[in-house]
């Protein structure tokens, strides 16, 4: 495994491409802990993803910064797809969907052991139809 904790951060991306969530065992201490999005565990980082991936297949994360410094990793990320599944309530809209994110990222040897993760919700539930419209005036 990849000490190098940016290039352990772009693996974390590249397992979420992927959707072999089962992988984050390799690059995550066991005892991960997360914050705001992430989940408070690794169990709930894994299901927080897989719900996700669940509601819009195919999901792609591209991290447009990666920036270490000792042993944190702050990403930039831009997420694309396809809105085919229910997602907080809201069924398939079949709608394209693309949103930022920003991951805090704790290293401990060589691993995931914190992650702090923050989305443009707001935008995201924009896109599927989720919030009201204003009427015209």
């Amino acid at each position: 495994m990849n000490d190098d904790p940016k290039a352990v951060a772009q693996t974390f991306y590249d397992i979420i491409n992927d959707g072999s969530l089962e992988r984050l065992d390799q690059i995550c201490a066991p005892d991960l802990r997360g914050h705001a999005g992430a989940g408070a565990d690794l169990t709930e980082l894994k299901q927080s993803i897989g719900s996700l991936l669940e509601a819009f297949p195919g999901m792609k994360a591209n991290p447009r910064h990666i920036i270490g410094e000792g042993d944190l990793v702050s990403t930039w990320v831009t997420y694309q797809g396809v809105h085919s599944g229910e997602y907080a309530g809201v069924a398939g809209s079949g709608r394209h969907v693309r949103f930022l994110a920003w991951d805090l990222l704790k290293f401990r040897d060589g691993r995931i052991a914190e992650i702090t993760q923050a989305c443009d919700l707001f935008t995201l539930m924009n896109q599927i139809g989720a919030l009201p419209t204003s009427a015209p005036a």
